[in-house]
């Protein structure tokens, strides 16, 4: 994936103000670099990056972010083309940087600091060096809480500090000068530790574009909590004031983006709730007009609201500590600021203090994601169907970043587990493998020493060491080749995956056969109380799939001999698991430490048993006993899979005949997601989990499997080779298009005179299996049409 790093690069320097290591906590940073251009070239490639981040300005227009999450030993850097924002004569380049001074759930610090950029455009070269200009900023408190467990801290700018038009290229440098600071920035070589060497971002750029509000639905006014002005966190302040407000009606609102404020008074607040129609991710940018100056605007971003009382949804403390708020002070006049770090979230309140007059506020949020363009589609006779797609479908844009995110709200952190669905997701909506690619190196950037990958990575979280989440990553190496036709991840991960499977050597038991619990560790498998406290069926489940599709990618690669050993360890383990099959024909859930096997039969490892064919003369057990008569709502058994877990429920059920019930489970267990707009971690988020997720995409897998059921398009063979193709006619028409690797595959039946018409296009080198209702299996290319009766 890497690629030599540019020969400008080389020869610029990593610099930041003061030093590259000193008091870095919650440090913003600003850079200027004025040059002349005698003409304006055809392409203007710019390299940039920093340590953590950047927001680039190129003569006062903010043009990129960056760069994508990484480690230092091979820190990516972006490449840009700001010619569109280029002219003749004087230009100035801006940066604002970030480093947090700590690690996170997205990074790991090593307490340096840096930013990196170099330009060559005919004769003008631009590299950063000791001639740049820089300061610290003074105008933004280090001394705030972090939003989240999990992310970064909360920004409070005092604008009176310092000036918010630094960026302009007008902007007076002397002001700079007059401040006091020291604008010489430190510099060190630019393959200099702890920045080992560089790599290509090996993604696109984010996207960005303006998203305004939708509604104004309510205002609330009142006295400032104690210590207002110097609280470190601006939500545990809004909800020690409250957060209901009165309704405001609709024909009366105006609009959402532009609020006229009327006067507080000191020590005084009043604040507004305002929702953006949807769930959407990040960073707000306020134009206060009117303000004599020591105004204070406060932002808090939450997922949902008590409707009833108009109250944000604010629960003090959780597990995660969810904090998404911001600060503004105004100076005199018109003060503008667009925050740094993106939120993930719904309703905004908007709280302004101690104004003495009318305020005028604009504000729009400079919405990001991964361009993740539509070229797969759905389209059904079921409108709840349809509503249920397209929230699934934007909740994966949501949870696409410079990695797969797990929310946009309460960490976005790339957990590999939901990364898996997220990548079939992504599949079939754009077709794009490289965040999955990425990630995927990522994931093997980070191990124990004995072999574990993190849960997440990069990463600070020690106790996110989730064994089952390596046996994943291990099979995510599959899904890659299977949808790529490509070997190189797993030739390049191929050392890692063998001390993986040493660690899992390690934990066998002798005797049984079977993987143990360690203690050590986080043995996640789903949100349920699964048996694991032994050798759980579930997780050696997961290890027989991965050493079976190891040992097939091995031999795919020409190296039998790694093969064999992985084959034979994986009939072994398939021995010892046939053990448990009781006298019903279903699967147990473990064995004790002790030996002894655990009566229990969950949904998980039926799913997981028929995922590895363990048992081809049980099959039937398990669907007529456990599966069926679940997906039916027949039984409902006290461990039940997860909203992320049971896309393997509905895997096994659909390749089997029954995406009818399928679809019918969707249909009612993703109406109220879809009704909100996003899906959602767990399938009531209102219970007793109160760090759940409205905005997961782990839960998004209708996204796909209505593109299989429905649509009735079913990967058969790596890259798309082959298909089967058996729709399922759930109301009068259904359609859908995949954008295979070897291009658009789509199908669509309507019924009509009482007969299904049915089409299919295929590629070429695309062949499908077809399976029709009174038409005998066959295969088919180029395209197709048939009528079929059907039997309800």
């Amino acid at each position: 994936m890497s690629s030599p790093t540019p020969l400008i690069l080389q020869q610029a320097q990593w610099i930041w103000p003061d030093s590259l290591h000193w008091d870095l906590h919650n440090c913003y940073a600003q850079f200027r670099k004025a040059f002349d251009l005698p003409s304006l070239p055809r392409r203007a490639p710019l390299y940039i990056t920093a340590d953590q981040s950047y927001h680039l300005y190129v003569n006062g227009q903010f043009i990129c972010r960056g760069p994508a999450r990484g480690y230092q030993a091979h820190w990516p850097y972006d490449e840009v083309d700001v010619r569109p924002y280029l002219r003749k004569g004087r230009n100035v380049i801006a940066v604002r940087a970030h480093n947090p001074g700590f690690s996170n759930f997205q990074y790991v610090s090593q307490t340096w600091a840096g930013l990196l950029m170099g330009a060559q455009w005919g004769k003008v070269k631009i590299v950063t060096d000791a001639s740049w200009l820089c300061r610290r900023e003074t105008g933004t408190s280090k001394d705030t809480v972090p939003t989240s467990l999990q992310l970064f801290c909360q920004e409070h700018r005092d604008a009176r500090l310092e000036a918010d038009d630094w960026m302009e290229p007008d902007f007076d440098e002397t002001r700079w000068q007059t401040a006091g600071a020291n604008l010489t920035p430190m510099s060190q070589r630019w393959n200099a530790m702890p920045w080992y060497s560089l790599e290509e971002r090996g993604i696109p750029l984010l996207s960005e574009k303006k998203v305004l509000p939708q509604k104004l639905l309510g205002t609330h006014a009142g006295k400032c909590a104690k210590d207002y002005r110097s609280t470190r966190d601006v939500t545990l302040l809004r909800h020690v004031e409250g957060l209901t407000h009165e309704p405001v009606p609709q024909g009366k609102a105006g609009a959402p983006s532009l609020l006229q404020i009327p006067a507080t008074g000191r020590n005084r607040f009043r604040s507004y709730l305002i929702d953006f129609g949807r769930i959407v991710i990040g960073n707000l940018a306020l134009q206060v007009a009117g303000s004599k100056g020591g105004e204070i605007i406060d932002t808090l971003h939450v997922e949902a609201i008590d409707e009833a009382n108009l109250e944000a949804e604010l629960r003090v403390p959780v597990h995660c500590r969810m904090a998404f708020g911001n600060r503004l002070i105004c100076h005199e006049g018109e003060t503008r600021h667009t925050f740094f770090h993106p939120y993930g979230f719904r309703y905004l309140v908007l709280t302004v203090r101690d104004s003495l007059q009318p305020l005028e506020i604009a504000f729009h949020l400079n919405w990001i994601g991964y361009p993740l363009d539509r070229k797969g589609s759905f389209h059904s006779s079921d409108s709840g169907l349809d509503a249920i797609w397209e929230a699934c479908a934007w909740t994966q844009q949501c949870c696409s970043l410079d990695a797969y995110v797990d929310t946009p709200w309460r960490e976005q952190a790339q957990w590999w587990g939901d990364a898996r669905v997220q990548s079939q997701n992504t599949f079939f909506l754009n077709g794009d493998p490289r965040l999955f690619r990425r990630g995927i190196t990522s994931i093997g950037g980070q191990i124990t020493p004995n072999g574990l990958t993190y849960g997440h990575a990069p990463t600070m979280a020690h106790n996110c060491i989730l064994p089952d989440f390596t046996l994943i990553w291990v099979l995510t190496i599959w899904d890659y080749y299977w949808q790529t036709g490509s070997l190189e991840a797993f030739q390049e991960q191929e050392e890692k995956i063998a001390r993986a499977f040493d660690y899992f050597a390690g934990q066998t038991d002798a005797k049984t056969g079977l993987a143990g619990y360690d203690a050590r560790y986080w043995m996640f498998l789903d949100w349920t109380d699964l048996f694991k406290d032994g050798y759980g069926s579930v997780v050696n489940l997961w290890l027989l799939m991965a050493l079976e599709k190891a040992a097939q990618m091995h031999r795919l690669c020409g190296q039998p001999k790694k093969a064999k050993p992985l084959e034979q360890w994986a009939a072994r383990l398939r021995k010892a698991l046939l053990t448990l099959i009781n006298k019903d024909g279903l699967l147990c859930d473990g064995r004790d430490w002790k030996g002894r096997i655990v009566p229990t039969t969950s949904i998980h490892a039926q799913t997981m048993a028929l995922l590895t064919q363990l048992a081809p003369r049980n099959e039937g057990a398990m669907l007529d006993r456990i599966l069926v008569p679940f997906i039916r709502e027949e039984i409902a058994p006290k461990v039940t899979p997860s909203s992320y877990w049971i896309t393997y429920v509905f895997q096994v059920l659909a390749e089997r005949g029954y995406g009818k019930e399928v679809v019918a489970f969707i249909q009612k267990h993703w109406a109220s997601m879809a009704a909100y707009g996003t899906t959602w971690e767990v399938f009531d988020p209102s219970g007793g989990n109160a760090d759940s997720s409205r905005s997961h995409a782990w839960s998004a897998h209708p996204l796909y499997h209505l593109m299989q059921t429905i649509g009735g398009i079913n990967q058969t063979a790596e890259s798309w080779k082959e298909i089967r193709f058996a729709p399922v006619f759930h109301g009068e028409q259904g359609a859908s298009i995949v954008p295979s690797p070897k291009g658009a595959i789509a199908s669509q039946w309507r019924r009509k005179n009482g007969k299904v018409e049915v089409k299919l296009s295929l590629p070429k080198g695309v062949r499908a299996r077809v399976e029709l209702p009174g038409v005998k299996p066959h295969w088919a290319t180029g395209s197709q049409v048939w009528k079929v009766e059907t039997v309800e």
